[in-house]
């Protein structure tokens, strides 16, 4: 074997493997001719949502003229492995082997790598690229600015391979393919609870806004006050308050809401628009006069918000190039309720309520802030807007172009409409809520908990799988020197040959 196709591996093999580097069993980011294919003619579209993460899955149902893609895309064919070489989705395992090509040709995002295999198994070599460990390796071996992190194609060429005899990669790759299927079959499962996690909840905050969840309670505990009488309460903190700051209501009364076609409430609630339920916002965030992260004032992100919770760790925080002046009304105080002004249709309106420190964080241009009279009526709010009633009004509303971010106005927001209980009924749903949800979160630990243990399985049974663990050795297997030795006379002999061992395939070298 030619001494540079011999490197040092991180662990011995069994007899037979032998340590190579990536560009010597697979051609990486190698040319792919279309010349013979028709310019008019569609072809899959693979850009990088189109590739699941770690599953291997491509949904290949987008299509574009080849005309449109023959330049400025990747090129890949049949049999190749994609690798998605960008940060944050790298490490989210968005590595896939190409299978199941219309045609056997496919362009896509150029932010994927190229694998074509030539002395290698095709899923051998995906679950080599697709392993944590590798990936960890590529990740610590990126280069780029922040948020723009790539992993170089020549890192990738370099890269240590555990390379087995052919005949042994097939039966790895199938006890795999086997183990994997088990595996994904309790996934599947563990899927379905999710769902039914999901239906849950939506079905309780439904029950929960339309009073349906309390309505044993409404029977024994005759109301002593409506949802009217609370309106009125609350329209008179909203006088008091504002003459107390020396506000006049801009804009005169709230005009009176419209209840039809909204769901039938109890006779005892009323419907209110959040207008009347506020007594400061709708007021939307801080929009940074730099893009770039800094030491400045510390301010929250959009996902802070996305899952309906505050989340209030690092991931979900910046600092801003700016210092905000600490009289700022843009820093947050415990109890304010947030919307998402702007995000996908999925959670633009999505509502949280920030439980974290006094001035210390703003909030960004993308979220809206309200405060409200009291702490139970702002939790009363949130729910709502979380529910399928509230959902339903933040997406119909939404506004946005086709390729926009669909978005929400304060105006949007002043005329949400909310159902409102009696005081004492309101307390009461939302005991009840929190006490069914607390069980939900139990069980989504416990998903979690299992989830991961199929990760870590999946983990181990790749490691076991390198390090020639899985399966039995067969001593009749041409050794993978044998096979280098071969690779290395082909890439030594006339060019006409070389392109041949360029674009084959294993069974091609076995033969």
């Amino acid at each position: 074997m030619a001494k540079q196709d011999e490197v040092d591996g991180p662990w011995p093999l069994p007899d037979g493997w032998s340590w190579t580097r990536i560009d010597r069993i697979a051609a990486v980011n190698p040319s792919t001719n279309f010349e013979t294919l028709d310019l008019a003619s569609e072809i899959p579209f693979v850009p990088m949502a189109a590739v699941a993460e770690e599953s291997g899955k491509i949904d290949l149902s987008a299509r574009r003229p080849l005309r449109d893609v023959a330049k400025g895309y990747v090129r890949f064919m049949e049999g190749d492995v994609i690798f998605a070489k960008i940060t944050p989705c790298m490490e989210n395992g968005k590595v896939a082997p190409v299978v199941g090509l219309p045609g056997g040709y496919a362009a896509g995002s150029t932010e994927f790598h190229v694998f074509r295999p030539v002395a290698v198994d095709q899923k051998y070599l995906w679950y080599w690229l697709v392993n944590r460990g590798f990936r960890g390796q590529a990740q610590r071996n990126m280069s780029g600015s922040a948020g723009q992190l790539r992993v170089p194609a020549d890192w990738l060429r370099d890269a240590p391979f555990p390379l087995a005899p052919l005949a042994e990669q097939t039966r790895i790759a199938d006890r795999v393919n086997a183990l994997f299927a088990e595996i994904a079959e309790g996934e599947a499962a563990l899927a379905e609870a999710r769902k039914g996690l999901d239906i849950f909840y939506r079905a309780l905050l439904k029950a929960a806004v339309t009073g349906e969840l309390t309505k044993d309670w409404r029977a024994a505990n005759p109301a002593s006050e409506t949802g009217s009488d609370l309106l009125a309460r609350i329209a008179d903190k909203r006088i008091t308050d504002g003459a107390a700051k020396g506000r006049s209501r801009r804009g005169g009364d709230p005009k009176p809401l419209d209840a039809v076609g909204l769901p039938e409430i109890p006779k005892t609630w009323t419907w209110a628009t959040l207008e009347t339920l506020v007594v400061s916002g709708p007021t939307n965030g801080y929009s940074p006069k730099k893009s770039a992260d800094g030491s400045g004032t510390l301010a929250l992100k959009l996902t802070a918000t996305t899952k309906g919770c505050i989340d209030l760790s690092a991931r979900a925080i910046k600092a801003l190039s700016e210092t905000i002046a600490a009289e700022s009304d843009l820093f947050l105080k415990p109890g304010d309720l947030l919307f998402q002004r702007g995000n996908t249709i999925e959670y633009v309106g999505i509502a949280a309520v920030y439980d974290g420190p006094s001035n210390k964080y703003v909030y960004p241009d993308l979220m809206i802030r309200v405060r409200t009279a009291f702490p139970i009526l702002t939790e009363w709010i949130w729910r709502a807007a979380n529910s399928p009633i509230g959902r339903k009004y933040m997406s119909a509303n939404a506004t946005g172009t086709a390729g926009t971010m669909p978005k929400i106005s304060g105006e949007i927001l002043r005329n949400f409409p909310v159902p409102l209980p009696p005081i004492a009924e309101a307390t009461e749903i939302l005991r009840r809520v929190t006490d069914a949800l607390a069980a939900s979160d139990d069980a989504l630990t416990a998903l979690d908990a299992e989830a991961a243990d199929a990760a870590r399985l999946k983990q181990s049974i790749l490691k076991a799988a390198f390090e020639g663990r899985l399966v039995p050795q067969d001593a009749t297997d041409e050794p993978a020197s044998a096979l280098l030795v071969r690779l290395v006379a082909d890439r030594s002999e006339d060019p006409a040959k070389r392109g041949r061992a360029k674009s084959a395939r294993p069974k091609d070298l076995a033969s």
